[in-house]
């Protein structure tokens, strides 16, 4: 009955390690996924921030390009008005002998809009109308034949020569 009693014992003890092992491996593997899950999660953050900064420096480099244009452009009319004037100097009969014409440059700045005047719409059936592109040459006599029929180029000797 000892005997009995104590292999019942030890094979309670093998099934009872041998369970404890596999939900050991169990939560060891399942330890493993929680760990790389946490450092994905870590690397798509870092990433995150990366790009934002990427973008944030993007942003920045072209607000002060386009401020580098705009001052650039002030400068370029400044120095149009400046340039376009006649030296003082410069001794004119009437003060009216030289139209001053500013020149005007394409802005970035918000303006409201001119009124541009309105221009007529293309007539099509006009005169003086341009001729589309022909993809044939044009007959210089209308007895003459086009450059379509199978003839074409070919003077009397080669016709009677080939077969």
């Amino acid at each position: 009955m000892e005997s009995v009693t104590l292999i019942t014992f030890l094979a309670g003890l093998v099934l009872g390690a041998l369970g404890c092992f596999l939900i050991m491996n169990k939560a060891k593997a399942q330890s493993n996924i929680e760990q790389q899950l946490r450092e994905l999660q870590e690397e798509f953050t870092a990433y995150r921030e990366n790009v934002n900064t990427h973008f944030n420096s993007t942003a920045e480099m072209v607000n002060t390009l386009t401020q580098n244009y705009l001052a650039v452009q002030k400068h370029l009319e400044t120095a149009a008005d400046s340039f376009a004037e006649p030296p003082k100097s410069f001794k004119l009969d009437t003060p009216n002998k030289l139209p001053r014409k500013k020149t005007e440059f394409i802005s970035l700045e918000a303006k409201p809009k001119e009124s541009l005047p309105e221009e007529a719409d293309a007539e099509f059936n006009a005169e003086d109308t341009v001729q589309a592109p022909r993809d044939y040459a044009p007959k210089s006599n209308t007895a003459d034949k086009g450059t379509l029929s199978e003839d074409y180029g070919l003077h009397d000797s080669q016709a009677k020569t080939t077969p």
